[in-house]
């Protein structure tokens, strides 16, 4: 929600003109993009969450008391169900589901990488755009700088020869 709200405050009449706001509406639109991407992976299944995905000392603090006890925890995180495995469980059930988490990581992290990778090309083409801008103004600032010199030189000889 705090997401949305700030990309309706900076994309709106007010600030649509100004080339920060722009680019930090494109930013929170790729960073929602990305937590849809994560909430769709953990609800198919694709990828669980651990007791250290959680954020806040209390909530954390909260997760080791239940896992101390022994007891096996059932959540939600939104409306997605998380479920910790309790300490009685058979080991090979434990390895397949790691092997399986494991695989999901690093699909996600691949496709992270993979984003970061095509973020920073697009980045370094708008700087590269930027820089060729900058080039071409400062050359016409100079022509244009040059051009004045000329014509108060010119106007100063023929103040000089009408004398």
């Amino acid at each position: 929600n705090e997401l949305n709200r700030l990309i309706i405050k900076y994309s709106g009449i007010d600030w649509n003109t100004k080339p920060t706001a722009n680019s930090l509406v494109a930013l929170l639109m790729e960073h929602t993009n990305h937590l849809k991407v994560e909430i769709n992976e953990v609800k198919s299944g694709r990828r669980k969450l651990q007791d250290k995905n959680f954020l806040g000392p209390r909530t954390r603090e909260a997760r080791r008391r239940l896992r101390a006890t022994n007891t096996t925890i059932i959540e939600t995180f939104g409306d997605i169900p998380i479920a910790n495995e309790s300490e009685n469980q058979t080991q090979p059930i434990i390895d397949i589901h790691h092997r399986f988490s494991d695989i999901g990581q690093r699909e996600f992290m691949k496709k992270r990488r993979e984003a970061r990778k095509a973020r920073e090309r697009r980045r370094a083409k708008i700087n590269a755009w930027r820089e060729k801008q900058k080039k071409q103004k400062e050359e016409k600032e100079k022509e244009g700088g040059a051009k004045k010199k000329r014509q108060k030189e010119g106007g100063a000889k023929k103040k000089k020869t009408k004398k």
